[in-house]
């Protein structure tokens, strides 16, 4: 990937279309190809899974909520999309697993009840890595509490017309992001007690 994200900057200066910093335009590409990559992994994973809709469905609300609810945060790229990885397979799996045993739908619905009122009595987290203002708090925490009732509603209208594998999808969604403040709290509350 580093090599292509070269070519593209070598392209770049040799046609004056570099204005900008080149480590800004570096660090750019490498987000923008880590993300259709990690498009790629979602497609992938899903048609092999037999949830590609599923995966979509998760992605959409992970990310819907992730991006307001704040939480840990990877160091680096690279790590960031190994775990979004992993989270991901999890994630997946646990909704092959309810379209197999429709039952334990019951329990992902009392795990995602406490992940929603966990976001909205804490979200958002910030981190070392990603420090938020006194602004953003207010203003991402409102988002993440409406995000999280409109998912919500989601979840309990697909349980209620029994659409299992995409209420299972949302859900874990939401699980998986109030997971993530979870540990960035966690990791913040570490770290006070280190300095």
């Amino acid at each position: 990937m580093e090599k292509i994200i070269d070519k593209i900057i070598d392209a770049m200066k040799n046609s004056d279309s570099l204005t900008d910093d080149e480590e800004i335009v570096r660090r750019g590409l490498e987000a923008i190809a880590i993300k259709i990559f990690f498009a790629v992994i979602i497609i992938i994973v899903g048609l092999l899974l037999d949830c590609f809709f599923e995966s979509i469905l998760f992605t959409i609300a992970f990310t819907s909520l992730r991006q307001y609810s704040g939480g840990y945060h990877a160091d680096s790229q690279r790590k960031c999309f190994v775990l979004s990885t992993l989270m991901l397979i999890i994630s997946l799996s646990v909704i092959k697993v309810i379209k197999i045993f429709p039952q334990l739908i019951l329990p992902l619905s009392i795990i995602t009840l406490i992940s929603i009122v966990y976001v909205f009595v804490a979200a958002p987290i910030d981190t070392p890595n990603k420090r938020l203002d006194n602004d953003e708090i207010r203003v991402y925490g409102k988002r993440a509490r409406i995000f999280a009732a409109i998912l919500a509603i989601t979840a309990a209208v697909l349980c209620f017309l029994d659409i299992n594998a995409f209420a299972s999808a949302v859900m874990t969604g939401i699980v998986m992001s109030a997971y993530l403040m979870l540990k960035g709290q966690i990791s913040n509350y570490i770290n006070r007690e280190e300095v």
